[in-house]
């Protein structure tokens, strides 16, 4: 019902130790003023209310902070009507600050309320726009018992002041809609700057068709990886898969097909292996696979798990069987391979070796 983006409310929940202690400020002087014909209980009382006004107000923007976090959003809707309770709650007890001096003190005192709950609801627009339709009510029950007041006076100069006040609503709701229009503009436009970072980091890293890590992102995570393993003295396999024949699906069944059979390897790829290895696309039809805290003999074991996998899939494209099977080479961190450049020409050397004997086959 009350729902705003959420960086909005995260705007409220900054202003308002602010708004309270500006409020609390107020209250402070309101009392000072008028404690010569207010009765001192009645004073405070009214102040103890503005109290426990900023003391919820305060445990509101927590509330709305916590589940921001959650992403919480029936929650953070339940706490936006509260908030707009307590804002007529506040303007309740503003309008009390208004009647109290015509019962009590003499004119023009009734001025200096109404001067006060203007620079309330004007100081309000910065710090409550935020939540645009909060603010409207709130400020409509604020002015509107003034205008009453200011009526129920009906000297010349009160008749002129609910002219002035007649004037000022517009300007004020223009303003408060403008600064909202304003903050949510710019949230809108960081959102979607943040957007187009988060895609061209994202681009930066995947191949767009399948999905998995790109050549340049792959290398980039490998040199990390292997140092770690070097360190600290742990296995690191590397698998090099090449699909056998590729060029005659293309050439049979179109681009398409062949494009469908990489995605959809891949995704066959990938329910055999661990969130701990590294899964790439080389270029073409061509992958790796960088197997962390993995011995030559455990990828062996991988790797043909993975080739008997693919032997034995088909592939149906538009009622197409397509049946493929894979070369794979392997190489393993040690002496004679210390980079991941060494691992890469290793592994790449062993898959032209099993494509040369025969193919389908492992070779390390």
């Amino acid at each position: 019902m009350f729902s705003v983006h959420p960086k909005l409310i995260k705007s409220l929940v900054e202003q308002t130790p602010r708004a309270m202690i500006a409020m609390l400020i107020v209250s402070s002087a309101y009392v000072g003023i008028f404690l010569t014909f207010i009765p001192a209980v009645i004073l405070v009382i009214w102040f103890v209310f503005q109290i426990l006004l900023a003391t919820y107000r305060f445990y509101n923007s927590k509330m709305f902070s916590k589940y921001l976090e959650k992403n919480d959003q029936e929650q953070i809707q339940k706490h936006e009507l509260y908030f707009i309770i307590s804002n007529l709650f506040q303007a309740f007890m503003w309008t009390v600050s208004s009647v109290l001096p015509v019962l009590y003190a003499p004119q023009p005192f009734e001025l200096v309320t109404f001067v006060m709950i203007i620079g309330v609801i004007t100081a309000a627009a910065l710090s409550m726009s935020s939540l645009y339709k909060a603010y409207l009510i709130f400020f409509f029950a604020m002015i509107i018992p003034q205008i009453v007041i200011l009526i129920y006076y009906g000297e010349h100069q009160h008749i002129a002041l609910v002219v002035l006040t007649l004037i000022y609503i517009p300007a004020t709701v223009l303003l408060s809609k403008a600064i909202y229009s304003n903050r949510l503009s710019n949230i809108l436009a960081h959102d979607d700057l943040e957007k187009s970072v988060n895609e061209l980091h994202q681009l930066s890293m995947i191949d767009v068709l399948t999905n998995i890590y790109n050549r340049r992102y792959f290398f980039e995570i490998a040199k990390n990886l292997v140092s770690i393993a070097t360190r600290e003295q742990k296995p690191l396999s590397l698998l090099m898969i090449d699909i056998d024949y590729f060029k005659k699906i293309n050439d049979n069944y179109g681009h398409q097909a062949g494009d469908f059979v990489l995605i959809y390897l891949v995704k066959e790829i990938e329910k055999s292996m661990r969130t701990s290895d590294v899964f790439a696309r080389i270029g073409g039809e061509e992958f790796t696979i960088l197997l962390d805290d993995t011995s030559l003999d455990g990828a062996r074991v991988i790797a043909e798990k993975i080739r008997h996998i693919v032997e034995n899939k088909t592939f149906i494209y538009n009622t197409i069987a397509i049946d493929i099977t894979i070369s794979i080479g392997m190489s393993e961190l040690n002496r004679e391979n210390p980079l991941i450049e060494d691992l890469y020409k290793k592994a790449d050397k062993q898959l032209y070796l099993a494509k040369q004997t025969g193919r389908n086959k492992v070779c390390s």
